[in-house]
C-alpha cells in the first residue's frame, strides 16, 4: 500500500482529482448532517428565488432548497453507482472464476450469453432491465449491475484461464488442494488488480447512465432528489431561473471527470505494462535532462 500510495502521488493531477472525489464519498455521507436546510421541505412562496447567502444555488418551484438536494443527490448517486458495482463485481467475479477454471459447456453457455449481452449498449440494456424491474433505486441498481455483469465475467474468466496453466496452480492440484481453494488462493490474489482497474473505470459510466435514467423518469423516483432529475426539472424553466441548473451539472461533472482521471491513473499504477511504459517516459526524460546538463 505505502509503494502504491507513492507511486499514485507522484501523478499531481490524479491526486488532486483524487482528493475531489474523496470529498464527493465525504459528502455523499455526511449529506444528512451537512445539508444547510431540508430538501424535501416545500414553501411555495418561497418558490424560484435567485441564488443568495440563504440560498447558495436559490431554489425551485416548490421553494425547495437546491443546494440542499444537491448534497443529498450525491448520497443517492453514490449509492446507486457504488452497490451497482459491488453487485456486478459480487455475481460477476465467481462466475468467470468458475467457468474459466472447469471450461466445458458451462463456460461456453455463458460466454455465448455474455455475447449477447454484449451486442447490446449499456444504456439501452440498462433501460430494458429497468422497465423490467421498476423504475425505482432497487431497479436501476440491477440494471447497471447486469448491464455491466458481461465485463466482469470476461475479465475474470480470461485471466483464470491464462492463471490455471501456471506451476504452482499444477501444484497445488497435485497435492490434492480442491478447486474453491485454489480458487480463493492462487486466482484471486492475481485477479483483484484488474478488476479493481475495471470497476473503477466503470464508476462514472455508472453516474452518468444513472442520471440518464433519472433523466428520462425511469431512475430514482421524486420527491428523492437524484442530478438526472433535477435537471430534468431545470429544463423547464431555462429561460426565467436558469440557476437550477448549475448545482447538479457541476456535480455530475466533477464526479464524472474525478473518476476517470482517478480510474486512469489507477490503471497506470496497477497495470504492469503500463506502469513499466511510464517507468521508461520517465527514464528517458531524466536521461535527456542529465544529457543536456
Amino acid at each position: 500500500m505505502r509503494k502504491f500510495f507513492r507511486d499514485f502521488s507522484r501523478d499531481p493531477v490524479a491526486l488532486v482529482f483524487g482528493l475531489i472525489l474523496l470529498g464527493i464519498y465525504i459528502v455523499a455521507i455526511t449529506a444528512q448532517w451537512i445539508a444547510p436546510g431540508d430538501p424535501f421541505e416545500t414553501n411555495l412562496r418561497n418558490g424560484m428565488q435567485p441564488p443568495s447567502w440563504e440560498h447558495w444555488f436559490g431554489t425551485d418551484q416548490f421553494g425547495r432548497d437546491v443546494l440542499s438536494r444537491v448534497i443529498l443527490a450525491t448520497q443517492v448517486t453514490a449509492r446507486l453507482t457504488t452497490l451497482a458495482i459491488l453487485f456486478a463485481v459480487v455475481l460477476g467475479v465467481p462466475i468467470g472464476m468458475m467457468v474459466g477454471y472447469h471450461g466445458g459447456l458451462a463456460d461456453a453457455i455463458v460466454m455465448r450469453i455474455t455475447d449477447i449481452m454484449l451486442i447490446f449498449p449499456m444504456i439501452m440494456l440498462a433501460i430494458v432491465i429497468v422497465v423490467i424491474a421498476g423504475p425505482s433505486e432497487r431497479g436501476v441498481i440491477i440494471a447497471l449491475g447486469l448491464s455491466q455483469l458481461p465485463e466482469m465475467i470476461r475479465i475474470s474468466r480470461g485471466v483464470t484461464l491464462s492463471l490455471k496453466e501456471e506451476l504452482y496452480v499444477e501444484a497445488a492440484v497435485a497435492a490434492g488442494a480442491r478447486w474453491p481453494w485454489i480458487l480463493r488462493r492462487h486466482v484471486w490474489p492475481n485477479i483483484s488488480t484488474p478488476i479493481i482497474v475495471q470497476a473503477t473505470l466503470t464508476l462514472p459510466v455508472f453516474v452518468l447512465n444513472a442520471s440518464a435514467l433519472s433523466y428520462l423518469g425511469l431512475g430514482v423516483q421524486p420527491p428523492t432528489p437524484e442530478w438526472g432529475q433535477m435537471l430534468n426539472e431545470a429544463k423547464d424553466f431555462l429561460i426565467n431561473a436558469p440557476y437550477l441548473i448549475i448545482g447538479p451539472s457541476v456535480a455530475l461533472f466533477l464526479f464524472v471527470l474525478s473518476a476517470n482521471l482517478v480510474g486512469d491513473a489507477l490503471q497506470e499504477t496497477l497495470n504492469p505494462r503500463t506502469k513499466s511504459r511510464r517507468i521508461t517516459r520517465r527514464f528517458y526524460r531524466v536521461s535527456r535532462k542529465s544529457a543536456l546538463s
